[in-house]
């Protein structure tokens, strides 16, 4: 890929900024000056710009653990916070997209990649990838309304696929689903006469958070990303 593609790419220059900082030596490509705009890169090339260091990497794998009142949206919607303003550290922020929102109030585990095949993989209806999910209700749960998430239950015009479930306690469960429609959890309690009051993503297929502190956010190592794709 050509570097002037590639930095623009990264959404914190403009074209113009790009070609005026090549053409003033502020921009290194494994520590030799950057003399041409069309000069390619590849793979893992370490790229410097007034300091700042950046690896180029085809492919970006990220994950986020969301606190509460933060937006699953690439801008600040009302009076709530983008996520991205927990990523202004990363240098691929604005290449990234979620795989899977999270409401406002609901929170842990965001994955982020710019592998949009692999986006596609992971929500096609298709793969069965199960996400799981701690879930706290209002009510007790009952046998009988496991059985129901187990099997199906409907929401709006859709019937849900069978669900995985683990109890925690009378009314804390850990729920596995496969699919990922809007405020599906949510609306699942809520046909069994009940209301989540508390929701956390603890992971998507075998990718967790691991030790990761709320706020934070950290590239998947290699063996996450072989999981994944």
């Amino acid at each position: 890929m050509r570097i002037d593609k590639y930095l623009s790419n990264l959404g914190f220059w403009s074209r113009k900024e790009i070609l005026k900082t090549i053409k003033e030596k502020w921009v290194y490509i494994n520590d030799t000056i950057c003399k041409k705009w069309e000069e390619k890169i590849v793979f893992w090339d370490k790229i410097s710009i007034n300091w700042l260091e950046i690896i180029y990497k085809e492919f970006v794998y990220v994950i986020l653990n969301k606190p509460q009142n933060y937006v699953s949206s690439n801008k600040d919607e009302a009076h709530y916070k983008s996520y991205r303003e927990l990523l202004s550290d990363c240098p691929y922020v604005n290449q990234l997209e979620i795989v899977g929102r999270l409401d406002v109030d609901t929170t842990w585990l965001l994955l982020l990649t710019n592998n949009w095949e692999l986006i596609h993989k992971l929500i096609h209806p298709k793969k069965d990838i199960f996400k799981t999910y701690y879930v706290k209700s209002f009510d007790e749960i009952s046998e009988k309304d496991i059985k129901k998430l187990e099997n199906w239950v409907k929401i709006d015009d859709f019937i849900t696929k069978p669900a995985k479930v683990k109890i925690v306690s009378g009314n804390e469960i850990e729920l596995s689903i496969s699919e990922w429609k809007f405020h599906q959890i949510k609306k699942m309690f809520f046909a069994i006469n009940n209301e989540v009051v508390e929701l956390h993503r603890i992971n998507i297929w075998k990718i967790e958070l691991w030790n990761l502190e709320i706020w934070k956010w950290r590239y998947l190592d290699d063996e996450e990303i072989e999981i994944l794709t």
